[in-house]
């Protein structure tokens, strides 16, 4: 898949940066963002999806916000962004099954 991450003016919300990354065959990706961006609201979005019955953004998880600077007490410069995902066209085999075993079928 592809994915952006996009920093805005926390003040004006004017964008601020955008680079564009894409993940490997476990959907893990890594952009590097060289400039520490204390003032800004940054998010790793997702951008498109390479798999065809899998393109539309599932809600809630199509975005995720990150902070990207070093005054923020984590000694690590690497950050993690919470799962993004889109949904498949047609579920897979079992999935209503599992459903209604954790009881989130409607």
């Amino acid at each position: 898949a592809k994915v952006r991450v996009e920093c805005k003016d926390r003040t004006t919300g004017q964008m601020t940066y955008s680079i564009e990354g894409i993940t490997d065959e476990t959907g893990t990706y890594k952009i590097p963002v060289e400039e520490d961006r204390p003032d800004e609201i940054c998010e790793a979005i997702l951008v498109s999806s390479p798999i065809s019955d899998c393109k539309e953004f599932e809600s809630g998880r199509e975005r995720a916000r990150i902070l990207l600077t070093k005054d923020n007490g984590i000694s690590n410069h690497v950050r993690f962004a919470n799962s993004l995902g889109f949904i498949k066209d047609k579920p897979l085999p079992g999935c209503s099954e599992l459903l209604k075993q954790y009881e989130l079928d409607e």
